[in-house]
């Protein structure tokens, strides 16, 4: 899928929230530095890059394609927490903290990435010392968005969180094509309902509405935004800057 590793690499990560383009925060030197200690890995789409509850050994650069994050629930099923692009980086809490992994990484497409171990990881971080207070803002980045989303799980319906979830998918993961915008990642509708905490009817439901109305045009996984005011408008966003 050409064009998804084209616009995701361009348009950095997504996570129910701002994106955040973990490279271009670091300094030109800081950032040629740490992609030069990483060994350069592919892999295919499904292969789990990392895996809940092991060792965090190391960190991952994503360079293009993205990746899927997902996490367990209580009753075994995956969850599906964030989407990560490139110019991201995953796997960094753990190699900071010693902790196993939170969560598993999954390529969604064909991926390229620098895998850099924990000790390469501590020897830079010792000359870069403003690379750790860098991270931890990602993280906290994060942790704002996931909590502001789970405020929006408890104040709107499934209609406006899919509508919010979609217009951020289209301007971080999309790519013009004549007069829409094709979303470059390929999300089951199960993904879809994880991703906004809904059930995957409801969401059947919601995209069968959007679909209706001329907002969305869907094919098999393959979406597209065909009025990108009115999908705002619907997940009460404030419109698109001119």
């Amino acid at each position: 899928m050409e064009r998804a590793t084209k616009g995701t690499a361009q348009r950095g990560t997504y996570g129910i929230g701002e994106p955040s383009r973990f490279l271009a925060g670091l300094s030109e030197e800081a950032r040629e530095e740490l992609l030069s200690i990483g060994s350069p890995r592919q892999y295919p789409p499904g292969a789990k890059i990392l895996v809940e509850g092991a060792p965090g050994d190391c960190l991952m650069l994503l360079v293009t394609g993205y990746v899927k994050v997902t996490r367990k629930r209580n009753n075994g099923h995956d969850a599906l927490i964030a989407i990560r692009a490139g110019g991201d980086v995953v796997g960094e809490m753990a190699v900071l903290d010693g902790a196993p992994r939170s969560a598993t990484v999954t390529a969604g497409e064909d991926i390229d990435v620098h895998v850099i171990h924990r000790s390469a990881v501590r020897e830079f971080l010792g000359k870069y010392p403003e690379t750790t207070l860098h991270i931890m803002r990602l993280s906290n980045s994060r942790l704002h968005s996931a909590n502001s989303w789970r405020i929006v799980f408890g104040e709107f319906p499934v209609r406006v969180r899919l509508a919010r979830a979609l217009a951020e998918l289209s301007e971080n993961h999309g790519e013009p094509i004549g007069s829409h915008t094709l979303i470059c990642v390929e999300l089951t509708q199960t993904e879809l309902a994880a991703l906004i905490g809904s059930r995957e009817r409801s969401v059947q439901q919601a995209l069968a509405g959007l679909r209706d109305a001329g907002v969305v045009r869907i094919r098999n996984r393959e979406m597209a935004v065909l009025r990108p005011d009115r999908l705002r408008a619907i997940g009460l966003l404030p419109p698109i800057s001119r």
